[in-house]
């Protein structure tokens, strides 16, 4: 009876594979391996629940299933099966793994969101068809949408793999005196906590804090480390009133010929340097701008950068600037001190810049 169940269970293939394949069904989840020895069966199993509704867990946000093997398991021949029922109600994801011995260590680890059931199947299909009948925020590794209310992460096509690595997503209020001197809200989460994987595509969805919103940071970490694996930095749309405080700015920067005229116009002021496009879209944007301030006294620089010669300003367009009106419109302060040069452009991290202009200063 538990060759036939065996041979019937790897009929199929099975939903991780791994130290142990493990099989999710409608109502059960079954860790089996062969050949399998007692030593293999030593560390305990992993089995978190997470399900679609929080509130099924209000103070918790898994379901708890670790085990033993001898309490779930049997050993024949040299295969290993081990086989938990599910709760009742409806599951987002698992977490499986095993746990070394005596400590908390885990061997192996897996997280794997459930496919909806057919009958769901299609209203996540036309949500996925509505998303993306526009253009994302940004374009990357996950495409992102941007709305007032959520911030979805979509990817087609899309493996267990590419959904392991947490999700980075820091919200930065346009007041900071919101989250009483943090800079940012961190809404960092793995994707069985939001997400869900049907055919060959993924989304997850975060639902965005009720505050003014200045900015976002989006991305994935690289397993087991706190290094970005990748990352883009998403601005809302300005506010109506932001709109018309750029609007002026932008007028009185038409007044004077630009000092600099590329893929942006840079025009200097005593006591900031602005950078203007139109017409203009996110991918103009999307480089780093480059903003080096070469001093007339080097101690004016921090110790720091006196060895660099000048002081290094470069930021990205989410963290000074607007799209409005089609336009693009980023301000960046200068230093109260002499400047003798400015350095402006755009780049890309690890590679040579896309424009680069060097401008002198008489202040």
């Amino acid at each position: 009876a538990y060759r036939a169940a065996y041979r019937t269970l790897t009929a199929r293939p099975p939903t991780h594979r791994g130290a142990f394949d493990v099989y999710v069904g409608a109502s059960t989840v079954t860790f089996a391996q062969t050949p399998c020895a007692a030593a293999d069966t030593e560390p305990q199993f992993l089995l978190r629940v997470v399900p679609v509704d929080p509130q099924v867990l209000p103070a918790r946000t898994f379901d708890d299933l670790d085990f033993p093997f001898f309490a779930r398991g049997v050993r024949f021949a040299a295969t290993c099966l081990a086989s938990v029922p599910l709760p009742a109600y409806p599951v987002r994801a698992l977490q499986v793994g095993q746990q070394a011995p005596g400590t908390a260590q885990t061997l192996w680890q897996a997280d794997l969101p459930r496919e909806p059931a057919i009958a769901e199947r299609p209203a996540y299909r036309a949500a996925y068809r509505t998303l993306t009948a526009r253009p994302p925020s940004h374009r990357g590794a996950f495409n992102i949408y941007l709305t007032a209310a959520t911030v979805t992460f979509a990817k087609t096509p899309c493996t267990a793999a590419d959904t392991e690595p947490k999700f980075i997503l820091h919200v930065e209020p346009a007041d900071p005196r919101t989250l009483a001197g943090r800079p940012f809200h961190n809404l960092d989460f793995p994707f069985l906590a939001r997400g869900v994987r049907f055919v060959d595509t993924c989304l997850a969805s975060v639902p965005l804090p009720a505050y003014p919103i200045r900015r976002l940071t989006a991305g994935q970490w690289v397993l087991g480390t706190t290094q970005p694996l990748w990352q883009a930095d998403l601005a809302l749309p300005p506010a109506p009133r932001a709109v018309q405080a750029y609007r002026r700015t932008w007028r009185a920067l038409a007044t004077a010929p630009p000092a600099h005229r590329a893929r942006f116009d840079v025009h200097v002021s005593a006591t900031a340097v602005a950078y203007a496009k139109t017409p203009c879209t996110a991918a103009d944007t999307e480089p780093k701008f480059l903003l080096h301030v070469v001093p007339v006294r080097a101690r004016d620089l921090p110790p720091a950068r006196r060895p660099a010669g000048f002081d290094n300003r470069d930021f990205r367009f989410a963290w000074q600037g607007a799209h409005f009106d089609g336009r693009c419109l980023a301000r960046a302060p200068l230093p109260a001190w002499p400047i003798a040069a400015l350095r402006v452009g755009q780049f890309r991290a690890g590679a040579e810049p896309l424009w680069v202009a060097e401008l002198p200063q008489t202040r």
